[in-house]
């Protein structure tokens, strides 16, 4: 009978959604997505990113988005976690949730960088990481500013209202 207790327990227990992000910077320039028609930051620029499925690590997650979004392959052994970010992931018709997202770096990949979500994402750039472009994520611009300064952790949407 405990562990019965323990499992309807563990199962009403506050779950928090995990995102990955990859932070490619390829000759001092920042991988970048413009995101098109997902309700969600239609308009502004990202890095690639995605959520945590059930039966992948983090690593292995980054390394999926990667392929699927922009055409490339990058090893794990070549991914450093650089940054992690807890949110309040507030949608445009008010209803929220909480999420912990762990920011990946690398320098290194193969393939041929293309958009291969294009019902998601009209444009896929490079841009200089010092000099982002105005319509750019507030919660990934954040992210990468403390990349840049190497502050390991922040939060983003708790602003007292």
């Amino acid at each position: 009978m405990p562990q019965t207790n323990f499992y309807l327990a563990e199962a009403k227990r506050f779950k928090v959604k995990i995102g990955v992000f990859l932070v490619l910077i390829n000759e001092g320039n920042l991988l970048c997505l413009r995101r098109h028609n997902t309700g969600i930051e239609d308009g502004l620029y990202v890095v690639p990113m995605g959520g945590l499925h059930e039966i992948e690590t983090p690593l292995q997650a980054v390394v999926r988005e990667a392929v699927e979004e922009v055409n490339i392959t990058i090893k794990e052994s070549d991914l450093k976690l650089a940054h992690v970010m807890y949110r309040k992931h507030t949608q445009p018709d008010g209803y929220f949730f909480y999420q912990q997202d762990l920011y990946f770096v690398t320098h290194h990949f193969t393939g041929v960088v293309c958009n291969l979500e294009p019902q998601k994402a009209d444009d896929v750039s490079f841009f200089n990481i010092h000099a982002l472009p105005l319509n750019f994520s507030p919660c990934v611009a954040q992210a990468i500013q403390c990349i840049l300064t190497n502050v390991p952790y922040s939060e983003f949407g708790f602003e007292i209202m």
